[in-house]
């Protein structure tokens, strides 16, 4: 009798997995822990996936008051599509995001997404420190991203052929220039078609001086400074030695901090300090477009592209006239300077990325995390493009446009051109592609050096870019403490790899 039902109820096993395979269902499987395999694109979760909270960092003014309204909209749509929710943390510019971001790396804290870039929570540094996820399997298997950007723009942001992040699929080219306050650019009927320098400059700085005593000709913040209108072609960090020109016009590195060029720069930084021109506490501030948001400051430099002024418009509540003043070109800053990576730490890291994909994919997605919910933060119009609401004072207003995904999936604003996009391609086409595009420097044969000089950039770069201290003596200080620090060697290596990459190109 017990073998009889034994017989049986293998027989009815044996059935159910049949009628199982005819029906093309499968029994509940436990999701696999190991790197991705097969291709396929993004599609609603099955039942077998359980739900998940992702943990995102991203850099900004501040952690926007209405975010958990806003995610309480987005979660319902993501629980749908991937079976995940989304934890948004946005941290201030400059020190604090790299700080907190950067210790969490180190600690392997498990963070599903944050945003990098070659001057935040540095990209090359945390990709080749084990700090990020290599993505290339992922980008194989979910390939809308790789169709998106295109092979040759993901390749420039490869370290070694791999990918430990993706870029925003953004402008592919920069230039450098200024914002300046529109009511008072139409106040004093200044012709802003002259100034093609930064010491064409000068004039309007010296009028707003002398006739507005409530407003600060200048606003500098960190390296949001007119120093980056020299444009240099860093082979590192932003504040580390080392660069090449950025017009071609030869293969050797330098140091660039005391170039001829950047030395003449801070005497003409100091010379508009001592005018007044330049806040006295500019060395110390750290985010730029909150100072912008005050109104009480008439020029800033800014990296431009097309509608840029329209972007700052909507996010401080303020009119900008832009005036361009470098000429656009295509270098490895564009490729490295906006992209999300999975962190090591992360326990779903291929849920992660398929958040990631649908930042490139899905409109809907993409602009409730940029402009938030409609009818509350901002208001859409008949031809489709949409208006903040109070953009001064609106709980969610975070500029996030630009720091991941497909920026042409983007609301165009109620103020910006119909055709940017348009813009956007051929502004593309117009930049001086450089010589260097693609080269990535391995500072692992000086990781002393980069770091000790590093160091001693720090102590000195506010100072000089903002006109804060007398400059022959300083300057002098700087050098001899960068020799010191090892920059001989540093540039040396440079040098060796970019020339072996040159000849093996």
């Amino acid at each position: 009798m017990f073998r009889t039902k034994k017989i049986t109820i293998l027989v009815l096993a044996a059935v159910l997995a049949f009628s199982l395979a005819l029906t093309g269902c499968t029994l509940p499987v436990a999701p696999s822990t190991g790197g991705p395999t097969g291709t396929g694109t993004t599609s609603p979760t099955g039942g077998n996936e359980p739900e998940v909270e992702l943990k995102m960092y991203v850099v900004g003014n501040r952690q926007e008051p209405d975010t958990p309204k806003v995610l309480e909209k987005l979660n319902p749509i993501l629980k749908e599509k991937i079976n995940a929710t989304l934890d948004l943390n946005v941290f201030a510019w400059g020190d604090d995001y790299d700080q907190k971001t950067n210790t969490a790396l180190a600690a392997g804290e498990p963070i599903d997404i944050v945003f990098t870039a070659n001057w935040a929570a540095n990209y090359n540094v945390n990709s080749t420190s084990g700090y990020f996820t290599e993505l290339n399997a992922y980008l194989d298997k979910y390939p809308a991203i790789k169709e998106i950007l295109g092979e040759d723009f993901l390749n420039g942001s490869a370290i070694n052929g791999k990918n430990y992040g993706v870029p925003t699929n953004k402008e592919k080219v920069h230039n450098w220039g200024f914002l300046l306050k529109k009511d008072l650019v139409d106040k004093y009927a200044m012709d802003v078609s002259t100034i093609k320098s930064i010491e064409a400059l000068e004039p309007f700085l010296k009028t707003i001086k002398d006739n507005e005593p409530e407003i600060t000709p200048l606003c500098i913040a960190t390296m949001d400074a007119p120093f980056q209108l020299l444009d240099w072609d860093r082979i590192s960090d932003d504040d580390v030695p080392g660069a090449l020109y950025s017009d071609n016009r030869g293969t050797t590195i330098i140091n660039h901090f005391l170039a001829p060029e950047s030395i003449e720069h801070y005497r003409l930084m100091r010379e508009w300090y001592n005018k007044g021109y330049i806040h006295s506490d500019a060395a110390t501030m750290q985010n730029q477009l909150e100072l912008m948001k005050s109104g009480k400051y008439f020029a800033a430099s800014q990296s431009l592209k097309p509608g840029k002024d329209a972007e700052v418009i909507a996010s401080t509540g303020i009119e900008w006239v832009q005036v361009d003043v470098t000429p656009p070109v295509m270098s490895n800053r564009e490729t490295t300077g906006a992209l999300l990576a999975i962190p090591a730490g992360s326990k779903n890291p291929e849920r992660a990325f398929r958040f990631i994909e649908l930042l490139y994919t899905d409109a809907e997605v993409k602009n409730l995390i940029n402009y938030g919910i409609e009818g509350i933060h901002y208001n859409k119009q008949a031809d489709g493009r949409i208006e903040i609401i109070d953009p001064a004072n609106s709980p969610y207003n975070p500029g996030h446009g630009w720091k991941f995904g497909d920026q042409f999936k983007d609301y165009l604003m109620s103020n910006e051109d119909p055709q940017k996009w348009e813009k956007f391609l051929a502004y593309n086409d117009q930049g001086l592609v450089l010589d260097s595009l693609g080269f990535v420097f391995d500072k692992t044969n000086v990781e002393t050096q980069v770091s000790a000089c590093k160091n001693v950039v720090q102590a000195y770069y506010k100072q000089l870019f903002t006109g804060s201290v007398e400059v022959d003596a300083t300057i002098a200080q700087f050098e001899s403490e960068l020799n010191a620090a090892g920059i001989a060697d540093l540039i040396s290596e440079m040098q060796r790899q970019y020339d072996a990459w040159r000849a093996a190109k």
